[in-house]
């Protein structure tokens, strides 16, 4: 069989992957020999919004092309939602590094100059499966892939971010008889101590568990330093106060990816306080926090994949040193 292209590519989250993902790619094998297929996302921890791994994902792709898969090529790759020095390169040197030397054409290389965004059909079918099973969303879906949706819905991830859509459900339900869709206010803090950064474990939901930035919601009668220092004493019992503020406040960002949190449109402003190398002061988990830590900033490459929604990303930006 002769090819038109020698190399094809597709970038996506395939989360799940679904009839129109499949059919484009089973597009893209008709005209080429080998497809290398991008899984964004790999660095996500298991929310409603990202249900699976990228190795998961994958199989689920393997598993609808069939005899296809054998000439499939996958990589995995991370978002970069603030780093777009980062997010225009990632991909393509993953796609490039697989690429043999006579590559002999490369089709849909365009997909990969800029984040591919996530099809609306995507996010519907995948909040169906969250809250009723696999058998909602059967027609939208390979049959492949319904069958590891079937398996995965009895398992205690399932059951635990089943518990999760419904209470995001019900959070949204609470402000739908708004105008308009609202816009939430958060302020996040990152406390670098020396080489150690402070992290609370989630205790509620949304991310029960999950690695975070102390923060939270800002009140009405509040600014946004105000905000986050109160959420900082709330969450550790670390106090910061006037002059901690002056001397040692380094930097702060507005973070605002449009679905960077499930609960609805949410902005945050971070703060990045830096203090020298010593002892570190002592914290303790209170209010929603169920833990709080110093972490050693060699350790956060690892935890990638604990964090909630965006929070390693915000790290990322500031590039901790």
């Amino acid at each position: 069989m002769i090819f038109e292209f020698q190399q094809g590519v597709i970038s996506g989250r395939f989360a799940p992957p679904t009839n129109t993902d499949m059919a484009e790619l089973e597009d893209l094998f008709r005209r080429c020999a080998h497809v290398h297929i991008v899984v964004a996302g790999a660095d996500r921890a298991p929310s409603t919004q990202m249900p699976w791994s990228a190795g998961a994902r994958e199989e689920m792709i393997r598993a609808a092309l069939g005899s296809l898969a054998g000439r499939a090529v996958f990589c995995h790759v991370r978002d970069h939602l603030y780093r777009p020095d980062l997010a225009d390169t990632t991909a393509c040197d993953a796609v490039m590094a697989q690429m043999p030397d006579d590559g002999g054409g490369l089709l849909g290389a365009d997909t990969l100059k800029h984040s591919t965004p996530e099809a609306e059909e995507s996010e519907t079918i995948r909040a169906a499966f969250m809250r009723e099973g696999a058998a909602a969303v059967a027609e939208q879906v390979p049959e492949a892939v319904g069958d590891i949706l079937r398996r995965y819905a009895d398992t205690p991830d399932y059951a635990r971010l089943h518990d999760e859509q419904l209470y995001i459900d019900a959070y949204k339900k609470s402000w739908e008889s708004a105008p308009y869709p609202p816009i939430f206010v958060t302020c996040d803090t990152l406390i670098q101590h020396g080489r150690h950064l402070l992290l609370i474990k989630r205790g509620g939901q949304p991310g029960k568990g999950l690695w975070a930035l102390p923060g939270g919601f800002v009140e009405l009668d509040e600014r946004l330093i105000q905000s986050a220092v109160r959420e900082v004493a709330e969450e550790t019992r670390l106090e910061l106060s006037a002059a901690h503020i002056a001397e040692h406040l380094v930097s702060s960002q507005v973070f605002d990816y449009p679905k960077r949190s499930a609960r609805g449109r949410t902005i945050t402003h971070a703060f990045h306080f830096r203090f020298p190398e010593g002892p570190l002061p002592p914290i303790e988990a209170a209010d929603d926090a169920a833990g709080a830590h110093w972490v050693a900033l060699d350790d956060l490459e690892a935890m990638r994949d604990q964090f909630f929604e965006d929070h390693a990303d915000i790290i990322d930006f500031f590039r901790l040193a």
